[in-house]
């Protein structure tokens, strides 16, 4: 290998922390929505199922496709300009959610929202990829993704009172916003100031990329598919595998509010300080996840990443179907947040695991192939199937915990049988990258 000039320590670790703040920002966009279902739904007339497809396909959609050409940018141009596009995108898409009056106009918001952060997720694979040996890749990355998990807390914590507040007609007296309904009003808020924060992408320098000596860069896409394609089993545990995991937490993390709201009567408020405590607290744990599998792989386990988020999914699994089984909110929320605990390695794991054993000079591209199907996967599936559940096949909105428990036992079977099909492949690809 030639170019292994990682940056210095100091410099690596900024870039994690710039990364960091703005992922937590770009959840703040995308989560906003759960704790305003109820008068979204009266305002514009919708149903659950409608509810559900703003949720999941209409960001997803965008989100997977255009995880693509920003795949093909990021190998062949300045991945900081890259970022720097993709935050504007995405806060201008959640400031025109607020100025949405129908269904359709709503689903073009979070479409744009959705366009933005694919490519901010893309690129920040990629730049922490070449920022970090591969000893030291997962704790990285594990502190990166937590500002992912965090931002999704913090959405619960601070914007539960505020859309509390807003809702209560805190803002209607603002200028420029007052005529508008308060949910819209929400949303205004939280997005145009967010396109200022793009200017914290040029605070680190770019870094250098690590590639084979002789080796091109930027080509197109086939060579990527076709090496996931010979590396098929390896590939289907971390991109299949952790996509429905991803499906599965983000439909908990979407609908365990209209839960409490519909079955225990809880406040906006109530939710959002409870759901958004047993989600930050659990983020905490993210980087003893990436430690932990660092110290396994620096040990010779090479398929640390993969069999780690075997191992903590068949704990959290059951503490999910149990949160919907309990009569009690506040175990409800407790058990949640204890699935939260151990799932969450796997938001750091995909991401570092095909860092590890893909080609420097594919990252970018088999990046972009990761964020194209656990974005369809993770934030269309689940959330569709919560809706369609509870209207089409249990036919009652009371039963929303029903559907959740379906999810639950149904798609992360079928993760954990990816998972231990995969270790043996995952094992011999991470072995050639040494």
């Amino acid at each position: 290998m030639t170019g292994l000039r990682y940056p210095p320590a100091r410099i690596a670790w900024l870039t994690v922390a710039i990364l960091f703040v703005l992922y937590i920002r770009s959840l703040a966009d995308r989560y906003l929505m759960a704790l305003m279902v109820e008068p979204i739904k009266a305002d514009l007339g919708l149903s659950d199922l409608q509810v559900s497809l703003l949720q999941g396909p209409a960001f997803a959609v965008l989100y997977s496709i255009c995880a693509i050409p920003v795949g093909l940018l990021l190998d062949r141009s300045s991945r900081r300009w890259v970022l720097f596009g993709c935050v504007v995108l995405w806060s201008s898409g959640a400031a025109f959610c607020g100025l949405a009056g129908t269904f359709a106009a709503l689903a073009l918001g979070r479409s744009l929202v959705g366009a933005g952060e694919a490519g901010y997720t893309t690129g920040a694979y990629s730049i922490i990829g070449d920022s970090f040996p591969p000893e030291r890749l997962s704790l990285a990355m594990s502190i990166f993704v937590m500002g992912g998990v965090m931002g999704a807390g913090i959405v619960f914590l601070l914007g539960g009172p505020l859309v509390g507040a807003v809702l209560k007609g805190a803002t209607a007296g603002w200028p420029l916003i007052g005529h508008f309904a308060p949910w819209q009003q929400a949303f205004l808020i939280t997005g145009i100031p967010g396109v200022a924060t793009a200017l914290l992408i040029l605070l680190f320098p770019e870094p250098p990329r690590q590639r084979a000596a002789g080796v091109p860069a930027g080509g197109g896409y086939g060579e990527a598919l076709r090496f996931i394609l010979a590396n098929r089993r390896a590939f289907a545990a971390i991109i299949l595998g952790i996509g429905l995991v991803y499906t599965v937490t983000i439909a908990l993390q979407l609908w365990t509010p209209t839960y409490l709201i519909r079955v225990h009567g809880w406040t906006p408020t109530q939710i959002g300080l409870t759901m958004g405590i047993a989600q930050i607290v659990p983020a905490a744990s993210l980087p003893l996840h990436g430690w932990a599998v660092d110290r396994m792989f620096s040990r010779g386990r090479r398929d640390a990443h993969i069999l780690w988020c075997l191992m903590t999914l068949l704990v959290a699994a059951p503490l999910a179907i149990c949160a919907f089984l309990v009569g009690n909110p506040v175990l409800t929320v407790a058990l949640f947040g204890g699935y939260m605990l151990f799932i969450l390695s796997t938001a750091s794991m995909g991401p570092a695991a095909t860092q590890v054993v893909t080609p420097p000079e594919l990252r970018g591209r088999v990046s972009a192939i990761f964020v194209l199907v656990t974005g369809l996967i993770g934030m269309a599936l689940g959330t569709f199937l919560v809706g369609f559940f509870t209207d089409k096949v249990l036919g009652d909105p009371l039963k929303i915990g029903t559907s959740l428990i379906l999810l639950v036992a149904i798609v992360l079977s079928i993760s954990a049988i990816l998972f231990a099909q995969g270790r043996a492949q995952l094992r011999r690809l991470a072995a050639v990258r040494d």
